[in-house]
């Protein structure tokens, strides 16, 4: 069976991240307050990571150096992520951000961590980020917005390699997975409660609490299928298959967030879909 290469269970994997992915976004952008929900999907981490983290031990030494690097580019990619969500409509500052990711993400995997992609494969990818800054259509973001949403894509990139080198170096998938959910649990909370004080993060929790609940849950179904992908498969390939979370997140930005996009926008989503399928079909078939 097709599914019993390990490449191709890590891009179903990774389109399974892809779904979930989008929702957890969406969950942010309409969250009142972007760090107090950030604050609750960190805490929904936490209380699910630790006795998780409590059966499987400490990690290795070694894998303490990819621990903490994960845990502090995340942290800063979701402090710009919050910001991009603030100044830009979710169907604009989404695309933008993950169209960065899958050409700088596949250049520097092969570079990097060893992986090969050929050159259809590559298009594929190529295809993939056009699609994606067709969908943010023209003249549908600031200049503020387009710095914040670009460097979303950038830290997007760099925590995908770190989380890819960190998964395979671990002795097992799920040891890097609980105590990275587990330490990184810890800078959003603290970042919240330096900058509004004790109360005031206490009530803005409370206010958000049910954004934030059903966020951290779309979070871990989101990220830890994408972990393991990037345990399966090549870091581009996997980049490349989570960016068609931005056909999802075109849905969820007009039903939920009650938001218009243009016929760019839509004719970009084909763009999406047959760079994802041609990276499928060259990665995973080949």
């Amino acid at each position: 069976m097709i599914l019993a290469s390990p490449v191709a269970a890590g891009l179903a994997l990774a389109l399974l991240s892809a779904f979930t992915s989008a929702f957890a976004h969406a969950l942010l952008k309409s969250g009142e307050d972007k760090l107090a929900t950030l604050a609750w999907i960190r805490c929904v981490e936490f209380v699910l990571a630790l006795p998780l983290a409590l059966w499987i031990g400490l990690p290795p030494a070694g894998l303490w150096v990819w621990i903490l690097a994960a845990v502090t580019v995340h942290a800063l990619y979701q402090v710009v992520l919050s910001w991009s969500y603030t100044l830009s409509d979710f169907t604009a500052a989404y695309p933008i951000a993950r169209g960065f990711a899958p050409i700088f993400t596949a250049l520097l995997g092969m570079a990097l961590l060893g992986d090969r992609l050929d050159g259809l494969a590559i298009a594929g990818i190529a295809t993939v980020s056009l699609g994606i800054f067709c969908l943010a259509g023209r003249g549908a973001i600031s200049r503020d917005g387009l710095i914040a949403a670009a460097a979303t894509g950038l830290f997007t990139t760099a925590y995908t390699l770190i989380d890819a080198q960190g998964v395979r170096a671990a002795p097992s998938a799920l040891t890097f997975i609980a105590w990275f959910f587990l330490v990184g649990a810890l800078p959003m909370p603290a970042l919240l409660v330096a900058r509004h004080g004790p109360r005031r993060a206490a009530a803005l929790l409370a206010r958000d609490r049910r954004q934030g609940l059903f966020a951290g849950v779309m979070a871990v179904v989101s990220f830890t299928p994408a972990l393991f992908a990037l345990r399966l498969a090549p870091v581009g390939a996997v980049a490349a298959v989570r960016e068609t979370s931005i056909l999802i997140a075109l849905a969820l930005g007009v039903v939920l967030l009650k938001e218009r996009p243009g016929w760019r926008r839509l004719s970009g989503a084909l763009l999406v879909t047959t760079g994802a399928l041609g990276v499928v079909a060259r990665t995973a078939f080949a």
